[in-house]
């Protein structure tokens, strides 16, 4: 689950419980990105505090707070997404993003690429899923590939695996949670 965490918030910590139930995940990996190149840096916190407090705030064992894009110098999810692939042979790993994301997938670099390499669970999230659903994002990855929430339809297995060997999506409807980082940074409600 890449992201800003500008700041880390209990949005997030749902929006990583969800998507670990949704497709049985043993973990969920937040990956604080040094600078979202799809998002202006200015109100942008040091990428050390913002680290920091995602870390203090992922209390569950399952959930792991990683500074790998800094580390590895990857600044694009394609990239980020070749140097696990390269450090971790053995895992399967989901792409978790949230609807408003989807939204703008199609402005991603190399998102065609991204959506061929990994199974990607979108968590819905207030006011998008309309847009989202019919959005050019949505259109990249597929509505063939779209695959529903295995916590929806009862088979999980058989759905993950299926996802597993297509690499396929999941919109993730019931993750509606009205937290996001924007609305903290500015006060409202």
């Amino acid at each position: 689950m890449g992201g800003s965490f500008n700041p880390a918030h209990d949005g997030h910590l749902y929006i990583a419980g969800q998507a670990r139930l949704a497709a049985a995940l043993d973990e969920v990996w937040w990956l604080v990105s040094p600078q979202n190149p799809l998002k202006a840096s200015d109100g942008m916190a040091k990428f050390e505090e913002r680290l920091d407090y995602a870390r203090l705030l992922a209390r569950p064992r399952w959930l792991r707070v990683l500074d790998f894009e800094q580390r590895y110098q990857t600044t694009k999810t394609a990239d980020t997404l070749r140097k696990l692939a390269q450090l971790f042979t053995h895992p399967q790993f989901f792409w978790i993003m949230g609807a408003d994301n989807l939204e703008q997938f199609s402005a991603w670099e190399r998102a065609a690429l991204i959506a061929g390499t990994v199974p990607i669970l979108v968590m819905n999230r207030p006011g998008y899923t309309y847009r989202a659903l019919g959005s050019a994002g949505a259109a990249l990855l597929g509505h063939r590939r779209r695959v529903m929430s295995p916590r929806c339809l009862g088979r999980q297995k058989q759905l993950i695996a299926r996802r597993r060997k297509k690499h396929g999506w999941s919109f993730i409807h019931q993750t509606r949670n009205p937290l996001s980082a924007t609305l903290l940074r500015t006060g409202a409600n």
